[in-house]
C-alpha cells in the first residue's frame, strides 16, 4: 500500500469537513477588515479574526505599509536572518518590545513554527517537559519533536503539575509550557501558582502570550509578574494583526536562541514591510492604546453578559475568546449555523470534533475593538431567536492536543 493509498483510507483528522469547504471551512470573506464584510454576497458581522485592538483596517498602517513598499517593494530583505536578512529595523523592533516588557528579545519570522523551535531548542533526551493540557498546538507540536519525558496535566491543575514536578528523575532539567490566555477556552493561566511551585521545584517556565500581549496590556495577561516568567513568546497575530513573533527572556536565553532556532536559522527572516508594521502599530498604540483597550474590553463584556443572560454557557472565560458550550448531532450544527449566518447575518467559526468530542461544538467569537454597538445587539438577537428554535446548552471539554 502506497503512503497515498493509506491516507485516502484513513480518512482522519478534519478530512471529513472537507463537504463543507467555502461554507464552514476555508470560507472567503470579502472586504476590507471591519467588523462587517460580505460572505457569499451578504453582508456579515464577522467575529471569526484576530485583530483585537482594531489596527490592521487603521487606514495610516495600510498607507504606511505602502510607502514601505513602494520603497523596499514586499520580499525585502532576503534569506535568513543570520546571513543577509538582518535590518536596523528589525533590531529598532527588538528594542521597543524590549522597553516595554523589560526584557531581551528575539524577532520570530514565524509563529507558529517558531513556537515550536523555541521549544525543541530547550530541550535534550535527557530533560522532562510538563505541559497544560490545553495549550496551542504549536506548543504541542513542540512537545512531540522531544525525545525526552513528557507530561500532561490537567488544564490549570496546580495540583497535578505539582505531582509532576515531585516525580521528576533527579538530573532531568524541566521545561514548563502553558498559554497565558488559552486559545479555545478564553482563559488564562494561573501563573502565580506555578510561580509558587518554585519555591520547591527548579523548573523553567515558558508563557505562549499570543492571545494576552498588548490586548492585556503591554505586559499581556501575565501582568507585573513578567519578572518572573523565565521565557515570553508571543505572536503578532492577534493584537497586532499580522505575521510573526518574538521571544523574550534574560540576555543568556536570548544569546543562545539567536544562534539555535532552526526555524529562524534555516528559514527566511521576517519581512520589513511586516516589521515595519508592526513598529508602526506599536507608536499609534502608544498614543491610542488604552482607548481602544477600553473598547475590546467594553465590547467584551457586553457581549458576555448578554449571552450569559440567556442562559448560554460560555465556561470560565476572562478575555474576548468567547466560547458558546453546544452540544448537538452535525447535522443539528450545520442547521444552526445555517440559520446564524443566512436568517441572522453573524459570522463566527464552530470548532468541532476533534478538537472537541462528537456530538459537541463551540462556537468561538472573537470580541474586537472594530465591533459597535449595535453588532453586539443583533447578535445577541439572532442568539435569542436561535435559542427559541435548538436547545443546544451544555458543558464539554475540548482540548487542543
Amino acid at each position: 500500500m502506497s503512503i497515498l493509498e493509506k491516507l485516502n483510507q484513513k480518512k482522519t483528522g478534519l478530512t471529513s469537513y472537507a463537504q463543507y469547504e467555502n461554507e464552514y471551512v476555508y470560507p472567503k470573506l470579502e472586504g476590507p477588515l471591519k467588523s462587517r464584510m460580505n460572505f457569499k454576497g451578504n453582508e456579515v458581522i464577522v467575529w471569526s479574526f484576530n485583530d483585537y485592538l482594531g489596527l490592521q483596517s487603521d487606514e495610516r498602517v495600510i498607507e504606511a505599509e505602502v510607502e514601505i513598499v513602494k520603497k523596499y517593494g514586499s520580499g525585502y530583505p532576503a534569506g535568513s536572518r543570520l546571513l543577509t536578512g538582518n535590518t536596523a529595523y528589525h533590531e529598532q523592533l527588538e528594542h521597543e518590545i524590549s522597553q516595554l516588557i523589560d526584557k531581551d528579545v528575539l524577532l520570530l519570522n514565524f509563529g507558529y513554527q517558531g513556537i515550536m523551535s523555541v521549544v525543541d531548542s530547550l530541550v535534550d533526551r535527557h530533560d522532562t517537559i510538563i505541559y497544560d493540557q490545553q495549550v496551542h498546538a504549536s506548543l504541542i507540536d513542540g512537545v512531540r519533536l522531544h525525545q525526552g519525558p513528557k507530561f500532561s496535566y490537567r488544564h490549570n491543575d496546580i495540583f497535578q503539575l505539582g505531582r509532576l514536578l515531585s516525580k521528576v528523575q533527579p538530573g532531568s532539567e524541566v521545561l514548563v509550557l502553558v498559554d497565558g490566555v488559552f486559545s479555545m477556552r478564553g482563559d488564562t493561566a494561573n501563573v502565580a501558582d506555578i510561580l509558587r511551585l518554585k519555591e520547591t521545584y527548579d523548573f523553567t517556565l515558558l508563557v505562549d502570550d499570543a492571545h494576552g500581549f498588548m490586548s492585556f496590556g503591554e505586559h499581556g495577561s501575565v501582568g507585573e509578574l513578567m519578572p518572573e516568567v523565565d521565557i515570553y513568546i508571543s505572536t503578532f497575530a492577534k493584537a497586532l494583526a499580522t505575521t510573526g513573533g518574538f521571544v523574550a527572556a534574560r540576555k543568556e536565553f536570548i544569546d543562545y536562541f539567536k544562534y539555535n532556532l532552526r526555524s529562524q536559522t534555516f528559514g527566511r527572516t521576517l519581512p520589513l514591510l511586516t516589521v515595519a508594521s508592526v513598529l508602526f502599530k506599536l507608536k499609534l498604540l502608544a498614543q491610542e492604546g488604552i482607548e481602544r483597550r477600553n473598547k475590546l474590553w467594553k465590547n467584551t463584556r457586553l457581549l458576555q453578559e448578554g449571552l450569559k443572560a440567556m442562559g448560554y454557557d460560555i465556561g470560565n472565560t476572562c478575555s474576548p475568546i468567547t466560547p458558546i458550550y453546544l452540544t448537538c448531532s452535525e447535522k443539528e450544527a450545520s442547521a444552526f449555523l445555517k440559520e446564524l449566518r443566512y436568517t441572522y447575518g453573524v459570522f463566527c467559526s464552530p470548532v468541532v470534533y476533534p478538537v472537541v468530542p462528537k456530538g459537541t461544538m463551540i462556537l468561538r467569537l472573537i470580541v474586537t475593538a472594530l465591533h459597535e454597538e449595535r453588532d453586539i445587539s443583533q447578535t445577541l438577537d439572532a442568539f435569542a431567536k436561535l435559542q427559541q428554535t435548538f436547545a443546544l446548552n451544555c458543558v464539554l471539554e475540548c482540548s487542543e492536543d
